[in-house]
């Protein structure tokens, strides 16, 4: 009787975790492990004190990066009939672990108990079984984004619903237990008001009420909409702009930042090695990869290897934002007057980064002040408590062990300016021809030499001054292209804009940042969600409007999640509210 009652009641609870299990973001596949739900893990005893060792370490002794990864999201991770993990972050995590010359240990983990995991050092990091989202900061830290996902909707094929606008007032299903509900809930937040929702226990559920008419659309992660529809997929259309986009980067320990640099550096190195590009167009063949995912810093080397980077966790004594908040002032150093600037380009980007500055303090709520100090002993300002943060910095890995850089707010780069009647669309136009570069560019010739070289041409040079390239163009025929950074010839398109324009390519790509004092994830998070913030209300085009060379800002990476951070509202409504 005991044995029989035993068996009922593990049946009975079989049943009760089929719906979570099938809550999960992705359809269930075979594996040759039961995709059960494994209990957290439990840890001999609780941690008294922060880590003293990074990751890193563990990984240059041992040569084995150890990965917590989900066995069942495709197409990022899944373990096949055949008994082989595949999926794009396999492969790429792959691609990092020959970078480094060590081996790679994939561990199943679960969304339950990936963390524990983490924290208790079974893993190194973990890709697939979080998506980054601003309310998992205060236990993680995040990679930079290597992919950009989303929570699409889908509606019916005969549906006049074209925009997730469109659809708002309409009934939305989601699934229970998935991301969805978190995309929902920051919709429903930035719309200021409740949206029609019905829940589903399944995908599946929830395609076929879609289908029979019973709700308008359906939200889910993109790709789980594609497989759960592909053998349907006339009668259902994907909506072009998503609810959101999503985040995929790998979760290290908080405040690992040695580990965090390392993989960050990894990502560098295989985008600028175009290996990013190409496993992207293997996985997602129909979708345009963009460059701007991955912002690249100066001095990624030839190589990255774990010995390159601190064994040990460095952690500052105290933290800028409790210091902020003491003293309601914002300290920022890196300030140039825009009178004293040199040229048109530094004048205007020296009023970009004041008027930057000024939009961080308001929406922080603090007063600001301004260090004279010189902007390249960024370091030295930083470490010694003069200053919060430095606005104007370009990132470069030479100084990524004494300080952290912020997310960019402005690219920048090489580019070519030809008369606009002219048939110029390159270097390979240029064979036998003059390119203007400017004097005070001291690796100007080596930079364009390069690029010319790269495509077997001779080209010859002339040099002219930053006021003068319009001239030299237009007026004086001393060359036929000039070859410079965007920001240096800005104003002369401004000022001839039927006479001359920019050939279509970026010849490099360089970013302004501002640099913050190194592990203070709190600071550092802050600023990036409020410049992601800016991004949202239109106010960083508005700012940077004078230095872009298009109608558009970059494509700049915006972490889903709610607005307000570190208790801070850093949405434009709290400007707006204040007297």
């Amino acid at each position: 009787m005991a044995r029989n009652s035993l068996l009922i009641l593990t049946f009975l609870l079989a049943l009760a975790a089929l719906p979570l299990l099938r809550a999960q973001d992705s359809p269930p596949v075979p594996t040759l492990i039961a995709p059960t739900l494994v209990p957290p893990l439990e840890t001999a005893a609780p941690l008294d004190a922060l880590p003293a060792v990074s990751a890193v370490a563990e990984i240059a002794d041992s040569g084995v990066f150890r990965v917590g990864l989900l066995y069942n999201d495709p197409p990022y991770s899944e373990l096949t009939l055949r008994g082989e993990l595949s999926g794009f972050d396999v492969d790429l995590l792959r691609k990092i672990a020959a970078a480094w010359e060590s081996e790679i240990e994939f561990v199943q983990v679960t969304r339950l108990n990936a963390l524990d995991k983490l924290n208790a050092g079974i893993v190194h990091a973990v890709a697939s079984a979080f998506v980054h989202y601003r309310d998992l900061d205060a236990e993680m830290d995040f990679s930079q984004t290597y992919l950009r996902g989303a929570q699409a909707l889908m509606v019916s094929a005969d549906s006049p619903v074209t925009s997730p606008a469109e659809a708002s007032d309409q009934t939305i299903g989601y699934v229970l237990g998935t991301r969805s509900e978190k995309a929902l809930a920051i919709w429903q937040d930035r719309l200021g008001r409740e949206l029609n929702l019905r829940p589903f226990l399944t995908l599946d559920r929830a395609v076929a009420a879609l289908t029979r008419a019973e709700i308008v659309s359906l939200i889910a992660e993109e790709q789980a909409l594609l497989r759960v529809t592909a053998d349907s997929a006339a009668s259902v259309i994907l909506l072009e702009e998503p609810v959101l986009r999503e985040a995929h980067a790998f979760a290290v320990r908080r405040q690992d930042a040695p580990m965090r640099q390392l993989l960050n550096r990894s990502l560098q190195f295989l985008a600028s090695d175009g290996e990013l590009d190409v496993l992207f167009r293997e996985y997602f063949p129909d979708a345009d990869y963009n460059s701007d995912v991955i912002a690249l810093w100066s001095g990624i080397g030839d190589e990255v290897r774990p010995e390159q980077f601190p064994a040990e966790i460095r952690y500052q004594t105290s933290y800028a934002l409790p210091r902020i908040a003491s003293r309601g002032v914002l300290r920022v150093g890196g300030i140039t007057d825009a009178g004293q600037a040199g040229t048109a380009g530094q004048r205007r980007l020296a009023d970009l980064n004041r008027a930057l500055a000024g939009e961080i303090a308001a929406r922080w709520g603090v007063s600001l002040e301004f260090n004279s100090g010189d902007p390249a002993s960024v370091a030295d300002l930083l470490n010694s408590g003069a200053v919060d943060i430095v606005v104007g910095v370009k990132p470069d890995w030479s100084e990524a062990a004494a300080l952290e850089f912020s997310a960019p707010y402005l690219l920048h780069g090489d580019r070519l300016m030809a008369r606009a009647n002219s048939s110029i669309a390159g270097f390979n136009n240029l064979r036998g021809r003059i390119v203007g570069i400017l004097i005070g560019d001291a690796t100007a010739q080596e930079r364009a030499e390069a690029w010319a070289d790269s495509i077997n041409a001779t080209v010859r040079f002339f040099r002219t001054t930053e006021s003068g390239a319009a001239l030299t163009l237009l007026d004086h025929n001393n060359a036929n292209a000039i070859y410079a950074d965007s920001l240096a010839l800005l104003a002369h398109l401004e000022a001839n804009p039927d006479s001359l324009r920019l050939t279509d390519r970026w010849y490099s790509r360089s970013f302004y940042t501002f640099a913050l004092p190194y592990n203070d994830p709190d600071t550092r998070l802050l600023l990036d969600y409020t410049l992601q913030e800016f991004i949202v209300d239109g106010t960083l085009y508005r700012l940077t409007a004078p230095l872009i060379v298009s109608d558009e800002l970059p494509d700049f990476d915006i972490i889903p999640g709610a607005s307000q951070f570190a208790g801070i509202e850093l949405s434009s409504r709290s400007t707006d509210a204040a007297p």
